[in-house]
């Protein structure tokens, strides 16, 4: 009778283990059509026309113009010139024009093309500046993960510049050999607070005239409090940097020469611009994909060796 009980409960279990094995088999099943479907759902909200319409209307209320799409905008920033790059447009862009011009949009990257595809996505804040300015680029440390920055692009760490107080701790600053005086003269102690407390999740990038606040993710969405928070930023930022129009490059001459290292250079021939080693930070090759690449190699490589040998 025990035995007879105990094989009935043993086949009990049995059949129960196999029926949440079936139910736990089409888990998937069911999980793929509930995403296809949110997704979907979340597209045709994006589209309908909702999105845009309240984003237009928020726009016209604070003197704002208001484009739904912009193909290939013409910017000199890193996430809108990348490598191998298909296709590229922004979303919901959103500027003005006057004392401050400011663009503050979405921006895609397509890179590649079908298995080799590739989407990259950014928020980004755009303040044209009164002159150009060397390239310089302010890493937040804040997104950073892994020790590995967040942006596009990998820079040479001959490039990096420490500054005074804790600055390093938000920002670590990337500027052009030679130009280190530059970047001294442009982040004054003022500047470098109004940038911890205003824009440390921010990473940023000075290139030609103009300043881009970069976020991994959307800026120009429907949130008020990050609208208050994006128009804040612009407006303490916007008020700092307009003493930078007094920078000029001594390096260059009225004709757009550049003067060789360490001459004195009169005012009369001082011009806005900035010499060409100025315009663009170095970038080193980053070898995080080919170290992941040549692991893989080992691996597969061991893995076969298992089954065969």
């Amino acid at each position: 009778m025990i035995a007879l009980l105990t094989a009935i409960g043993v086949d009990q279990f049995i059949l129960r283990d196999k029926g949440l094995s079936s139910i736990l088999a089409f888990v998937p099943v069911i999980a793929m059509p509930v995403v296809a479907i949110t997704l979907l759902v979340r597209a045709l909200r994006q589209r309908n026309g909702v999105r845009q319409f309240r984003i237009a209307e928020f726009a016209r209320a604070n003197s704002f113009s208001y484009s739904p799409r912009v193909e290939r905008p013409w910017l000199p920033g890193m996430i809108f010139e990348r490598e191998g790059q298909s296709s590229s447009y922004s979303t919901d862009m959103v500027s003005r024009d006057g004392e401050a011009p400011t663009i503050i949009a979405n921006h895609t990257s397509v890179v590649g093309s079908g298995k080799n595809r590739t989407v990259h996505r950014w928020g980004y804040v755009a303040l044209r500046l009164t002159t150009p300015l060397p390239n310089i680029v302010l890493d937040a440390q804040k997104n950073n993960s892994w020790g590995r920055a967040a942006l596009p692009v990998a820079l040479a760490a001959r490039q990096r510049l420490s500054l005074e107080g804790d600055f390093d701790r938000h920002f670590a600053l990337y500027c052009p050999a030679g130009y280190e005086a530059d970047a001294l003269y442009l982040f004054t102690p003022d500047i470098m607070a109004r940038f911890i407390d205003n824009a440390a999740s921010f990473d940023i990038e000075i290139v030609d005239d103009y300043l881009f606040l970069y976020a991994q993710g959307e800026l120009s969405t429907l949130d008020p409090e990050l609208w208050k928070q994006l128009l804040s930023t612009v407006e303490a930022l916007s008020q700092r940097v307009r003493q930078w129009a007094r920078w000029r490059d001594e390096r260059l001459d009225a004709g757009g020469a550049a003067w060789p290292e360490g001459a004195a250079v009169p005012n009369y021939a001082r011009r806005e611009g900035v010499a060409s080693h100025g315009r663009r930070l170095a970038r080193r090759a980053d070898w995080w994909w080919i170290i992941g690449a040549l692991l893989a190699l080992f691996g597969f490589y061991n893995l076969l060796q298992d089954l065969f040998f």
